[in-house]
């Protein structure tokens, strides 16, 4: 994922940043309203309108939407609080259960620079991880499930984040498989007639269940 770059006004304005007054962030007013904005946007591409996080889709792109997300929070770490490396955007849901959990390996470390090295973080890290390393993403209609592919990075991601909200989303349903049965069954009942096995066959190849879940 390419980082943002800030020029013109945005970069003048990260400049001279006191690297300290973190609040400047939520301003509603001065150019502070347009970085945001530029960022938001920047990563919006970059993620193709997907969560860094949960990597749900939304195609809207105001900020009623996507947040955006500083991996170390603002509060607890401002002297990053424009590091590119530090911003991504995230649905509300994810940035609202994440919060300012520190997600430091080594929470109480002083920092003089942005770690880059992903095994400092506790969560899969936007940028330094590569999400498909430690998640599998299943989607059946409406239905979504995380099989967390390690304890580690993706169990603490998957609790910091709340992405079991999606399974209590769900929680009526009684048998994830029955379902995919459910729509192996509506596709054959859609395919023509007089479809060949070999048809048939070819056409079920196109039906997919886990999603493409990496920005790259």
């Amino acid at each position: 994922m390419k980082k943002v770059e800030y020029v013109g006004l945005n970069k003048e304005l990260v400049d001279s940043y006191d690297k300290t007054n973190h609040k400047i962030w939520n301003s509603t007013e001065g150019q502070i309203v347009e970085v945001r904005k530029f960022v938001r946007d920047h990563y919006l591409q970059e993620q193709g309108y997907r969560c860094a996080y949960c990597r749900i889709e939304k195609k809207e792109g105001h900020g009623m939407s996507w947040d955006v997300e500083h991996v170390l929070s603002k509060s607890l770490f401002p002297l990053f609080l424009f590091e590119p490396l530090n911003l991504v955007v995230a649905c509300k849901e994810c940035n609202t259960a994440k919060d300012d959990t520190n997600v430091l390996v080594k929470p109480k470390q002083r920092l003089t620079a942005y770690p880059s090295d992903k095994d400092s973080y506790t969560i899969v890290h936007p940028h330094l991880d590569t999400y498909s390393d430690h998640f599998e993403i299943i989607v059946v209609g409406k239905r979504r499930s995380y099989r967390m592919l390690n304890k580690h990075k993706a169990r603490t991601t998957y609790l910091v984040c709340n992405l079991s909200r999606f399974d209590y989303q769900y929680a009526e349903w009684d048998d994830f498989d029955a379902e995919i049965v459910s729509q192996f069954s509506d596709f054959l009942d859609h395919c023509p007639k007089d479809a060949t096995p070999d048809e048939v066959k070819r056409m079920l190849g196109h039906l997919r269940f886990v999603q493409k879940a990496d920005f790259t």
